[in-house]
């Protein structure tokens, strides 16, 4: 075989080669701007109401600019004990470990502590069933990672006064007390919540809200 022959030969391999170590890059980086390109959820993100006071248990909050759904929550139902107090330990008797409460020493009274409020408080989003708050896999990422929340996420209302009362979202299940949400539940489907479906003359409230599953 001449020299000429084998030079073409050589460089027909090294062609092919080149080939498919481009397309293997050209592969590998529409992948990755794919990836980069789905949308990334915040649901479980830290996120701030805006108040300076803090409420007297479940808040929620709409527009917090900070969330992708502008919607920011607090869940946790706990409130404040009614008994007079001089200090914080006498107002978290009941849940030490928790430091969930403060006392105003001035006017003699407990009421939530606003770094714990701000420390329970995640970006959220409406949701219909349980799949709408969980991940489901590269290309449906729902929840921000490093959450606070451990126990993941379910799809409930916890509102029963004001724009989203018996609006289903995406709430953490640390704070979530089971029993209360399907109370909430079922009076929402019935469209029995009062002060949201019944209302005061109101009457009942656009889909989703009432009378719905």
């Amino acid at each position: 075989m001449t020299h000429s022959l084998l030079d073409t030969l050589r460089a027909l391999v090294r062609s092919s080669s080149g080939l498919r170590r481009t397309s293997g890059l050209v592969g590998a980086t529409a992948l990755v701007a794919l990836l980069s390109a789905c949308t990334k959820g915040d649901v479980g993100a830290p996120c701030n109401h805006g108040k300076t006071e803090p409420p007297q248990s479940k808040l929620v909050t709409f527009p917090a600019l900070s969330c992708n759904e502008l919607l920011c929550i607090y869940a946790d139902e706990n409130e404040a004990p009614e008994t007079a107090c001089t200090d914080a330990a006498q107002c978290n008797a009941a849940d030490p470990g928790t430091n969930r409460f403060t006392c105003d020493t001035e006017a003699g009274r407990c009421e939530l502590r606003i770094d714990y409020v701000l420390e329970r408080s995640m970006c959220s989003k409406k949701c219909a069933t349980d799949d709408d708050c969980k991940d489901g896999g590269p290309t449906k990422k729902v929840v921000v990672e490093n959450t606070k929340c451990e126990t993941g996420f379910s799809c409930a209302r916890i509102q029963t006064l004001g724009e989203f009362c018996c609006e289903k979202l995406c709430v953490c299940n640390d704070d979530l007390l089971e029993a209360t949400a399907s109370k909430i539940q079922q009076d929402c489907a019935a469209s029995t919540q009062t002060g949201c479906c019944t209302g005061l003359g109101e009457g009942v409230p656009p889909a989703p809200a009432c009378g719905k599953p």
